[in-house]
């Protein structure tokens, strides 16, 4: 590598850590959710769950192939299993589960680390489409000559069953134990009494910290979205009657989602990291 390039790629590489001080930045593109067939099932009852990457929720788009899992477990009644039974389909990966308790039980799947090079009028589009600050999106509208775009991504997708009746599942308080994903949200009031309920409050974690001044969004629908930054404690609070608007006896899935982008420590192979976590649930 030549002096020049390696002035680049230092200034680069600085200049990027100097913006992402200022905030974290939210993305919007391409979510990977895990979303139930049904949220409330019976025990020992073979229920299904589409695992799907797409630009609107909750319309499935892309499939993730089985060898992209790095994990896959639910947590039901104090114990975790790992999940094995997955069917290819053309939009999603079709994961099968069969709760053998009652209770809540926790789906959590993470997809290795995948890496991409982008050109400047990707990376443009990308910082657009993703919602990144003015200083970042201006350092790419000229870029210098020599600076590079490579990034490690990895996903963390989660949602919640609930097992049997409900006087039985109602006890259960194992929603508020993190499923240990690098980026992980977390609900702070039972996932599973959301439709008499008026607000949505969750926290994100990251290497279970709170992660504070990150931007969140809670989804349901293409014209209904709602984003708000997490307070010092990684803490969000979202209205559900914002987000459903009227009464309505039907149950309908949300989605909550963030990602986080951050200078990569590793210089000499990449610029960035990211983490995406999704979180589904039913109102």
């Amino acid at each position: 590598m030549n002096t020049v390039q390696q002035k680049i790629n230092r200034w680069s590489h600085w200049t990027i850590v100097a913006i992402l001080l200022c905030g974290y930045v939210p993305a919007f593109a391409h979510d990977t959710w895990l979303l139930p067939q049904r949220f409330r099932v019976a025990p020992e009852r073979p229920c299904l769950l589409g695992l799907t990457s797409a630009m609107q929720f909750p319309q499935s788009a892309f499939s993730i192939k089985q060898d992209r899992l790095e994990q896959a477990t639910m947590s039901l009644a104090g114990e975790r299993q790992q999940l094995s039974k997955f069917t290819a389909a053309k939009k999603e990966l079709t994961v099968q589960v069969n709760p053998a308790n009652v209770g809540v039980a926790a789906i959590s799947i993470v997809l290795k680390p995948r890496t991409l090079e982008l050109s400047p009028k990707l990376v443009r589009e990308y910082l657009a489409e993703i919602g990144a600050s003015d200083s970042l999106k201006n350092l790419w509208k000229n870029p210098p000559q020599g600076l590079k775009w490579r990034e490690s991504y990895a996903k963390h997708s989660k949602t919640f069953l609930f097992v049997g009746e409900e006087r039985f599942w109602v006890k259960d308080s194992s929603w508020a134990i993190p499923q240990g994903a690098k980026l992980e949200i977390v609900p702070e009031q039972h996932p599973g009494l959301l439709r008499s309920a008026k607000e949505l409050a969750v926290r994100v974690l990251f290497d279970g910290k709170p992660l504070a001044n990150f931007a969140l969004s809670l989804v349901q629908g293409k014209k209904s979205v709602q984003q708000q930054r997490t307070d010092a404690n990684g803490r969000v609070v979202f209205s559900l009657s914002a987000v459903f608007p009227q009464k309505n006896s039907k149950a309908a899935p949300m989605l909550v989602r963030g990602t986080l982008l951050q200078a990569a420590s590793d210089t000499a192979n990449l610029d960035w990291e990211s983490h995406f976590a999704t979180l589904t649930l039913e109102r």
